[in-house]
């Protein structure tokens, strides 16, 4: 009897389970669901920034849409990339970082930007340096110096400086605190996950690249859009209307109609 019971509890479950998932229809391809804990909390974060969605490590609305949604596209668009090798933009309202070549991407991060006390600042700027294991200067004493190699350096084991006019000091480094990563937390710098920099940003990006710090309007104005959207559907073309095909009348005819009494005798 109880064997009984286990088989239909099984049947009942996993008919369940058979119906959830036709329920959801549609799953876009992703590197999280078959995740759990940090490990998927940080692969919801890549995804959605590939998918060009503000990065919150949760699974909102916006990221629904994007993840159930099988007519839903994310593509960029570049009216004149300020180079044709290598260079980033950062979008400020999403929290991504996209490696360019050219117009095209070559890969979209997640990051954390600075906090509304201490910003990061909107600007076109350039790659001014790069170092492995750096050492953290501490900001000009508002923090204590730490060493490299240190386990307690902000900056990870990666320093990619920029050079923005009027600033100083900002840059593209690694990170200690990977669960700030997708939102406001830093002194203006931007953090990646150590892995993301380490492997495909740093090794690829070259001093004097160009540099975009934006928010979508910002990026816009200069000629870069990211888009993350369902399709829009395409208007159906317009019947081609065939010309109307004008009879031509016999010349003879025409005379035919003629009373006999108006012709002209020669």
């Amino acid at each position: 009897m109880k064997n009984i019971r286990k088989i239909i509890f099984l049947t009942v479950f996993l008919a369940c389970i058979s119906n959830f998932a036709f329920a959801k229809g549609f799953v876009r391809q992703n590197n999280f669901m078959d995740k759990s804990g940090v490990e998927r909390r940080d692969e919801l974060k890549r995804w959605q920034a590939l998918m060009n969605l503000p990065v919150t490590g949760t699974l909102d609305e916006k990221t629904k849409t994007a993840l159930y949604t099988e007519n839903y596209e994310a593509y960029d668009e570049i009216k004149n990339p300020p180079s044709k090798g290598y260079w980033i933009a950062i979008n400020k309202s999403r929290r991504t970082l996209t490696l360019y070549k050219g117009s095209k991407s070559q890969g979209k991060y997640p990051v954390t930007l600075g906090t509304n006390a201490t910003p990061t600042p909107s600007a076109k700027a350039k790659m001014q340096n790069k170092h492995k294991n750096p050492a953290w200067g501490g900001m000009g004493g508002k923090y204590t110096p730490v060493a490299a190699d240190d386990p307690n350096n902000p900056l990870g084991e990666r320093w990619m400086g920029l050079r923005i006019p009027g600033q100083n000091g900002y840059g593209i480094h690694g990170n200690i605190k990977p669960h700030q990563i997708g939102g406001y937390y830093s002194n203006g710098c931007i953090r990646m996950f150590n892995y993301d920099i380490e492997n495909y940003v740093f090794p690829i990006v070259p001093v004097g690249a160009p540099v975009w710090l934006g928010t979508d309007n910002e990026l816009e104005s200069w000629g870069l859009y990211q888009y993350s959207r369902i399709m829009k559907e395409k208007p159906a073309p317009k019947p081609v209307e065939k010309p109307v095909e004008k009879s031509v009348e016999d010349p003879m005819m025409q005379i035919e109609k003629v009373n006999a009494g108006e012709l002209l005798e020669f």
